[in-house]
C-alpha cells in the first residue's frame, strides 16, 4: 500500500512541476515583451523630455543650417538662448531615472549620461567665444548612435535620438 501511495505522489509532484515549468516559459515570453514595450515607453519619454526644453537649441541648429545663417549679435543671440536650452536638457537627462529595463537597465543608464554630458559639452561650445560646437557634435552623434545601438541590442528597430528630437 506504501509503494502505491508514494508512486501516486511522486506522478503528482511530476504533473505539478510539468505544469510550472511550463507557466515559467510563458512567464519568460511574455516579460520579454513586457521589456520591449518599456524600452519603447522610456525611449519616447525620452524624446518628449528632449522636445520639451530643446526649442532654443532646434532654433539655433535650423538658423546655422539655412541659406543665410545669422552673424553678429544675432548669432550671438541664439546661441545664448540654444547654450541654456542645451543646459536644461542636459540637467533633466542626468536627473532622469532609468526603469528597470531587464538587461538593458545599464546600457540605458550609460547612454543617457553620454547624451546628457554631449548636451552638457555644447551648452558649453555655445558660449565659447568664437562658438565651438565640433567635439560636442561630435559627442552627441556617437551618444545618439549608442543609444540607437541599445534599442537594436533589445531588437527593436534603432532609431536617432537627434533625428527624433529635430524641430
Amino acid at each position: 500500500m506504501k509503494k502505491v501511495l508514494v508512486a501516486l505522489f511522486s506522478l503528482a509532484l511530476v504533473f505539478g512541476l510539468a505544469a510550472c515549468g511550463e507557466t515559467n516559459k510563458d512567464e519568460q515570453a511574455t516579460e520579454k515583451k513586457d521589456v520591449k514595450a518599456d524600452i519603447m515607453n522610456f525611449y519616447m519619454d525620452l524624446v518628449a523630455k528632449i522636445n520639451d526644453n530643446d526649442a532654443d537649441y532646434d532654433a539655433y541648429q535650423a538658423a546655422i543650417g539655412s541659406d543665410t545663417p545669422p552673424t553678429g549679435a544675432e548669432l550671438t543671440k541664439l546661441a545664448t538662448a540654444a547654450s541654456d536650452s542645451a543646459d536644461k536638457v542636459s540637467q533633466v537627462l542626468a536627473d532622469t531615472k532609468v526603469p528597470n529595463l531587464g538587461t538593458y537597465t545599464d546600457k540605458f543608464k550609460d547612454a543617457v549620461k553620454e547624451l546628457s554630458d554631449a548636451y552638457a559639452e555644447e551648452a558649453k561650445g555655445l558660449k565659447a567665444s568664437p562658438i565651438d560646437t565640433k567635439s560636442a557634435d561630435e559627442a552627441m552623434t556617437k551618444a545618439s548612435k549608442d543609444l540607437g545601438k541599445v534599442l537594436k541590442d533589445a531588437g527593436l528597430a534603432p532609431s536617432d535620438i537627434m533625428t527624433d528630437t529635430a524641430a
